[in-house]
């Protein structure tokens, strides 16, 4: 074969060029068109190589290659089609073994082919990998974004008074989010000076030992910073859930309810309560006490 292909190379490879720039845009970016004569010209010399020696090992290593550059597999599907009528084309009509040269053409074009595609596979298969690995990062981050907005809207502080702030907790309490409470609890507390913190349990269903250990520690650190804290809300298995636990609520005020929680801060601040007519309204007014 060696001896009809030798003319004709420059004008097959010219052929296989401008196949490949016909079929540009299934390339990849990493291959710029003007480097196609060049991968043409490496396909019709890996050719040559394989006809006059018919080792397979640089074909699979040349189209692995060719992958990696960036070289389509459709665009190489669409060179192997020019290339192979190219072939029969310029073929001796003469040659008695003319179909086997053309078999030995195409068995070439096939190992090139199925190389180009397992490296395409393979760098498939690295892109959908970063792309779960970059879809789950972001879901997770979203997931932390969405549970802090959650928890800062389920735990409201809210000033009934200068130098008082209520924490009303609602819901089951985990470690987690009783640490983020804490955190958002003393943020404010140095923000806004707050000489007394009330922390309402009547919207906590129930308490285990990690809760009620949780709930000590933020009023501890309450007290550390210079401020009162304040329990209220506690029913009857609330308290008994505390007193299984062994909870020491030493130095910390624990009262009915969130009334008399609020009550008992203002009084703490040198202000009355008296009732205001009419009362129908339910209205108050506070007062400086005495």
């Amino acid at each position: 074969m060696q001896s009809w292909i030798d003319p004709e190379h420059q004008a097959l490879a010219k052929s296989a060029a401008k196949a490949l720039k016909d079929n540009v845009v299934h390339n990849r970016s990493g291959l710029p068109p003007f480097r196609l004569p060049q991968v043409a010209q490496q396909i019709l010399d890996g050719l040559l190589l394989f006809i006059s020696a018919g080792d397979t090992a640089p074909v699979l290593s040349l189209g692995h290659k060719l992958g990696q550059q960036g070289l389509g597999l459709r665009a190489l599907l669409g060179l192997s089609r020019v290339l192979l009528r190219e072939v029969l084309a310029r073929l001796p009509g003469r040659a008695p073994d003319a179909l086997e040269e053309a078999a030995r053409v195409n068995d070439y074009l096939t190992l090139l082919v199925d190389a180009v595609a397992e490296q395409e596979r393979r760098e498939i298969g690295v892109q959908r990998d970063e792309m779960q690995r970059a879809l789950e990062r972001a879901i997770q981050n979203r997931e932390r974004e969405l549970r802090s907005v959650i928890l800062e809207l389920s735990t409201p502080i809210m000033p009934v008074y200068d130098h008082i702030l209520v924490l009303p907790l609602i819901g089951k309490l985990d470690t987690e989010r009783a640490g983020r409470i804490t955190e958002f609890l003393l943020r404010d507390v140095v923000d806004r000076q707050a000489r007394t913190a009330i922390i309402d349990v009547t919207g906590v269903p129930a308490m285990d030992a990690e809760t009620v250990a949780a709930l000590v520690r933020t009023a501890r650190a309450l007290d550390l910073l210079g401020t009162h804290p304040v329990l209220v809300g506690i029913r009857p298995e609330i308290a008994r859930a505390l007193s299984d636990h062994g909870a020491c609520l030493a130095g910390i005020v624990v009262l009915a309810n969130l009334q008399s929680g609020i009550l008992y801060a203002l009084r703490r601040e040198g202000l009355e309560v008296c009732g205001s007519p009419p009362p129908q309204r339910g209205a108050v007014r506070l007062s400086r006490g005495r």
